[in-house]
């Protein structure tokens, strides 16, 4: 009862002080720009803290499923990959991934661009990150990625706040709510 009363109060939150267009145009999918009180409790879904996710990288054939944790605490998303070998000079990464069934793909594809990671206690990591279209139940989003050792990590994949912002809630007590597409 507790988690209805919440998730409500949280939809009139979001809807409140929201100007519609008048000129009846389709809704688009929201940009990485916009927020989420740009956008209506329709737009929403709800997903738990672990989900299965489909990741479609260029240059692989079919996409990549495996669970993910959704964290709203991280501000971008990382998947596990191994043996990462950066090509600077042709701006493409060549690295190992796992899928749900442990079934490792080499994959080459281009990166968009490296960002420095601050490691703790001390120093820096330089990551390559890639474009994918990360679908998570319905939502099927443009997103970039960091490829990292995530071996130590609970979650292979993290889905940080940058994506989550484009219409995921996340309901931290509950897993697996949503399921993938037909086909994904």
């Amino acid at each position: 009862m507790n988690r209805i009363i919440i998730l409500t109060t949280l939809c009139m939150i979001l809807t409140t002080g929201i100007v519609h267009a008048d000129d009846g145009a389709a809704k688009q999918e929201p940009s990485a720009q916009e927020t989420a009180s740009e956008l209506t409790s329709r737009d929403y879904i709800i997903a738990g803290y672990m989900e299965k996710v489909s990741i479609t990288i260029r240059g692989i054939e079919a996409p990549i499923t495996m669970e993910a944790k959704l964290d709203s605490g991280a501000d971008s998303s990382s998947m596990h990959a191994e043996d990462i070998v950066l090509d600077e000079d042709n701006d493409t990464v060549t690295f190992t991934v796992l899928d749900q069934q442990d079934r490792k793909q080499r994959v080459t594809c281009e990166y968009d661009r490296i960002v420095r990671i601050k490691k703790r206690p001390s120093g820096y990591q330089r990551r390559a990150v890639i474009p994918v279209v990360v679908t998570i139940g319905s939502k099927k989003l443009d997103a970039f990625i960091n490829l990292a050792d995530r071996s130590n990590f609970s979650s292979r994949m993290l889905i940080g706040r940058k994506e989550l912002r484009r219409g995921i809630l996340v309901d931290s007590s509950r897993r697996n709510l949503l399921s993938l597409p037909e086909g994904q």
